[in-house]
């Protein structure tokens, strides 16, 4: 009986060291000296954590594995890159240890904790096994991401020889809100920006927010074509700045384009009724013209009789001459008159029911008044001193006669 209360006193002795000796053991290793580069990351990006080991156990510990371990998004499981150390001295170890872990681009902003944990072998009553766990934090910063596109870049919408707006579209594609965006726009090949405004600011885009801003541009070319977009921006804490320089491109379809001008000496009367005034049309764009409808509006003192030409079709380079008739007010002060002709048409690479349309500014000239009541008048005249002269011619001839006699 004795014997056995012997036996049982002396395993509760080597037990209770045991578990004296894992209890000293365990969190006897810590880190020493972190250093975490970049902090805050970007989402997207690599960090960096850099660290010695410390053990406060007193002696020795040996045959470590040291690992990171994370939740999601971070981490689903431990890396398989773990860490095989064989021995630990007592005290801050000399030996530098790196471990470098991307973060995913989607994950949100806020403070992220890794935890380097190592299990180890250390001498108590009894040789046993032991771990700690070390927590290292750092915050993660979304990534904003800014893209430049057209909302409207077809051929239906963009026609070479023109000027047409097109909308610039400013998005934040990215995880995180841009702070401070800066658009710089530049012509690239074959396109000219018109628009006053080739620099515009936005102050905030959150995540998925776009900004659409008008650019008239004018297409020279048919085919491809650019606009270069600068862009600048923050990241939600001004921390970070970016930039980029994106190629946006255009597709430019062919189109009929006029030039037209007016017969050379040609001029209307004051006071003139019903006077043909003529131009000759050409074709200088890219694209047959088909259906051509032109129509004359004019201001005081020129007032559009007939006033509508048609042409069915004039292709590239061709021309063709068209006739309008006017009249002129009689109180029309001589000079040059600007009238514009408006054109309508329809294109090969045009939808079925599609209409393109133009104008042009020309001017007319108005000379003095030639009315036929002035020709008559002018006429009377002439035939007055006509009669006047023959009749004095007569009468000297009969005068003659008569002293004969």
């Amino acid at each position: 009986m004795n014997k056995k209360i012997l036996w049982m006193f002396a395993m509760f002795m080597v037990l209770a060291g045991a578990v004296g000796a894992q209890s000293v053991l365990d969190n006897s290793l810590s880190l020493h000296n972190v250093s975490v580069y970049p902090n805050p990351v970007l989402a997207g990006g690599n960090v960096t954590i850099r660290f010695q080991l410390y053990d406060s156990y007193g002696s020795f510990v040996q045959t470590i594995n040291l690992q990171a371990e994370g939740s999601y998004p971070l981490l689903n499981v431990s890396p398989s890159n773990t860490t095989d150390i064989s021995e630990v001295n007592p005290g801050v170890n000399k030996p530098y240890y790196s471990y470098t872990l991307h973060i995913p681009a989607t994950a949100p902003s806020g403070e992220y904790k890794i935890y380097f944990n190592a299990s180890y072998y250390g001498l108590g009553a009894t040789e046993m096994v032991a771990s700690s766990s070390m927590p290292v934090s750092f915050y993660v910063q979304n990534k904003p991401e800014i893209k430049a596109l057209l909302s409207n870049p077809s051929p239906s919408a963009l026609y070479s020889g023109y000027n047409q707006t097109v909308g610039l579209v400013v998005e934040n594609t990215g995880y995180g809100t841009a702070r401070n965006v800066s658009v710089d726009l530049v012509s690239g090949t074959g396109i000219n920006i018109l628009s006053s405004v080739s620099k515009f600011f936005i102050s905030n885009l959150t995540q998925g927010q776009s900004v659409t801003e008008p650019i008239l541009v004018s297409a020279k070319n048919t085919g491809n074509a650019s606009i270069y977009v600068g862009l600048s921006y923050y990241s939600s804490t001004f921390s970070q700045h970016f930039s980029s320089v994106q190629d946006v491109n255009l597709s430019i379809a062919p189109s009929a384009q006029f030039s037209i001008s007016s017969q050379a000496g040609q001029s209307v009367g004051s006071g003139a009724t019903d006077v043909p005034v003529s131009f000759d049309i050409r074709n200088t764009g890219t694209s047959d013209a088909s259906q051509l409808q032109l129509s004359l509006e004019s201001n005081y003192p020129i007032t559009p009789v007939a006033s509508t030409a048609y042409i069915s079709n004039l292709p590239v380079g061709a021309s063709q001459n068209v006739t309008f008739l006017v009249s002129v007010d009689s109180q029309g002060v001589p000079g040059n008159y600007p009238v514009t002709l408006y054109e309508q048409w329809k294109q090969p690479n045009g939808a079925a029911n599609q209409q393109f349309s133009g104008s042009e500014n020309y001017f007319v000239n108005v000379g003095n008044q030639t009315s036929t009541v002035t020709l008559a008048v002018a006429i009377i005249v002439v035939i007055a001193v006509a009669g006047f002269v023959v009749y004095r011619m007569r009468s000297r001839h009969a005068q003659k006669q008569a002293k004969k006699k």
